[in-house]
């Protein structure tokens, strides 16, 4: 393995080992932002006079053919590399020769990983935004076709009010609109330059005049990271915010997950999942297991512990740059996966869900309407304390109240909400998106 702070002496195999760990598969998913990082570096340095005309353009061409292969997942550390950063400067000097070794000028891999990194976390919260606003499409879709159809409302998992369909899938729209937000605000908490800071404290302007600016700029960030101590001091924290917008959409998908798994089962029949959304068991032939709903559920504590790493990692060091930073990769990519992939399969499942619109009527007895009856008692002039208590005398002396005809909850109105809301945020999205895609698009020379 060839290192890229290599001083002729070589390191203890297993110190290499340690040290490297799985740098090299992580680093794979880094490969395309290192190369549009390395595109905007050549582009500064240029600017500041540290690399000739014809040696940036050469670079350009050679990083520019790099891309596609990045993209393909055929651009990683090899066994020589310690890391991307590694890997594509050996290919530059090998293609190129001294232009290659230039490159690096001015510059750490740690300002280099961290702007890969945020680069990344921004294409995960656009993304994952996306991703739940068609998960709440879904949903709005859904309760907007059984609106009508009654469903027995519970608190502590016990009979409460009446309720539908239509509110039960308003709601979790609702709740997925609230997590879009959040990664949009992720999005922002990644949406500053770290390259630049170099290894922590910047570059002596008289030596290297670097405009961090312009690097901001060609990589579609909307500042740098000022002061340049920010940089490490503030590691993890955008992969921190990420991952608790990701928390938020993952307890959105689990609680959906496990109000399926609930009403499919016997003993509610409140709902059917397709047979081909189902597995079976090797030793009972009748069994239909919502295996999808329960893993969609038991995902949402792996990005919660992913969270929980991250935290931990950047929160026991003091300021500058430490080893210990390479580990928030594997969690942080690993907790936005896990994340994704839910909201993924809810948009996937919920269309085929069944309803068993009768058997829900029958569950929604008319205890369920006692709230409704203290309410008919107050508008009759009756203190809410006392109708409430007159309805409970009833109900323990037997008399149940009348439940023919009363109408479900109108959902018309939050479905209206639901739409403009998505609508906006979809919009602010598509903003964001055009932002960072014209930036790459220019670096690339596509546009």
């Amino acid at each position: 393995m060839k290192t890229l702070w290599d001083k002729g002496k070589p390191l203890d195999d297993e110190i290499a080992d340690f040290t490297v760990g799985d740098d090299r598969a992580v680093d794979a998913h880094f490969a395309a932002q290192d190369v549009l990082t390395n595109l905007a570096h050549v582009q500064v340095l240029a600017a500041a006079g540290l690399l000739r005309p014809d040696e940036a353009e050469a670079l350009t061409a050679a990083l520019r053919g790099l891309y596609p292969l990045a993209l393909a997942g055929e651009l990683a550390p090899e066994p020589q590399d310690e890391d991307i950063h590694s890997a594509i400067e050996r290919r530059l000097t090998q293609s190129l020769g001294e232009p290659g070794k230039r490159v690096h000028t001015a510059r750490s891999r740690t300002d280099q990983i961290a702007t890969d990194v945020a680069l990344w976390l921004r294409e995960q919260a656009l993304g994952a935004c996306a991703e739940a606003l068609e998960a709440a499409g879904v949903a709005a879709a859904f309760a907007a076709a059984h609106q009508g159809e009654p469903l027995p409302g519970m608190t502590h998992l016990q009979p409460a009010m009446p309720s539908s369909f239509g509110q039960w899938a308003a709601g979790y729209a609702a709740l997925l609109l609230d997590d879009a937000e959040a990664l949009l605000h992720a999005f922002e908490a990644a949406d500053a330059c770290p390259l630049g800071s170099a290894a922590g404290y910047g570059i002596p302007a008289e030596l290297a005049p670097i405009d961090r600016a312009m690097s901001a700029q060609l990589l579609g960030f909307s500042r740098p990271i000022e002061p340049a101590t920010a940089v490490q001091g503030g590691r993890g924290k955008a992969e921190a915010a990420l991952l608790s917008a990701m928390c938020q959409l993952s307890t959105t998908c689990a609680r959906l997950a496990q109000d399926v798994v609930l009403y499919v089962h016997p003993s509610f029949g409140f709902m059917r999942l397709p047979v081909n959304f189902t597995t079976g068991s090797s030793i009972m032939p009748q069994k239909r297991n919502p295996d999808v709903m329960e893993l969609v559920r038991g995902h949402a504590k792996i990005v919660q512990a992913a969270l929980f790493e991250v935290l931990t990692l950047a929160g026991s060091v003091t300021s500058g740059y430490h080893r210990d930073f390479q580990l928030l990769k594997a969690p942080t990519i690993r907790g936005a996966g896990a994340a994704r992939s839910m909201v993924r399969m809810v948009a996937h499942v919920l269309p085929g869900v069944e309803v068993e619109a009768e058997r829900a009527l029958s569950a929604c007895s008319p205890e369920l309407y006692a709230t409704h009856k203290a309410l008919e008692l107050v508008i009759a002039g009756v203190p809410f304390r006392e109708a409430y208590r007159q309805v409970a005398d009833a109900l323990d002396a037997g008399a149940l109240p009348d439940a023919t005809g009363r109408p479900v909850v109108d959902i018309g109105a939050a479905l209206e909400q639901i739409r403009s809301r998505a609508a906006a945020i979809d919009g602010r999205r598509r903003a964001r998106l055009l932002q960072i895609e014209g930036a790459r698009e220019a670096l690339l020379g596509t546009t």
